[in-house]
């Protein structure tokens, strides 16, 4: 038993002085590759549908999965894809309705200030499907739209407002105003 127990102990002693000496290195390289680095993260988003969008649909809130690839010091390029949910909005005492939506986004980030901190601008192209829900019917609609943000970054966090028209074709009718906290948590 004291053996196995060695032995355990020095193969621990191994792997935590291998974990300690790859964290080392790899802190080293992400600072001389920074511009060659893909980010992940994660934005928690509040949604409030505006104009005509509002009689139909009700506030929401979604989840946001995010890749930034940067291009050059202060630009990069991103894709983001969620999910949001929306209240219920009552058309009659009888009829509720709501659109959810799966946003599939390209777009571009500008960073105002150096080293990728600070104030951002974002513009976005992309997918919506709309899932329309109203009384016993529901149907889905891809849709195509495209918006426009600003925010701020500090560390891996970052804040941001966005505007987006879910249907360029019917741009004031389908217009959403989201707000959210986004939280980078992997760097490639």
């Amino acid at each position: 038993m004291k053996k196995l127990t060695m032995a355990a102990m020095a193969i621990l002693f191994c792997f935590s002085g291998a974990a300690s000496a790859q964290s080392a290195r790899r802190t080293s390289s992400m600072s001389s590759a920074h511009h060659e680095t893909f980010f992940v993260s994660t934005e928690l988003e509040f949604g409030m549908p505006i104009g005509n969008y509002s009689d139909v649909n009700g506030v929401g809130g979604g989840v946001m999965l995010v890749g930034e690839y940067p291009l050059l010091d202060a630009l990069s390029a991103t894709a983001r894809i969620g999910f949001q949910y929306h209240a219920n909005k009552a058309l009659s005492p009888t009829v509720d309705v709501h659109v959810h939506s799966i946003p599939i986004l390209l777009g571009a980030k500008y960073y105002l200030m150096p080293d990728r901190q600070g104030l951002f601008g974002a513009f976005e192209l992309g997918l919506f499907d709309l899932m329309t829900s109203a009384g016993n019917t529901s149907q889905n609609d891809l849709k195509f739209g495209t918006g426009v943000g600003v925010g701020y970054a500090m560390k891996q966090w970052n804040a941001r407002v966005n505007l987006h028209s879910q249907d360029v074709g019917h741009f004031g009718d389908l217009l959403m105003i989201t707000a959210g906290v986004g939280y980078q948590f992997a760097g490639f």
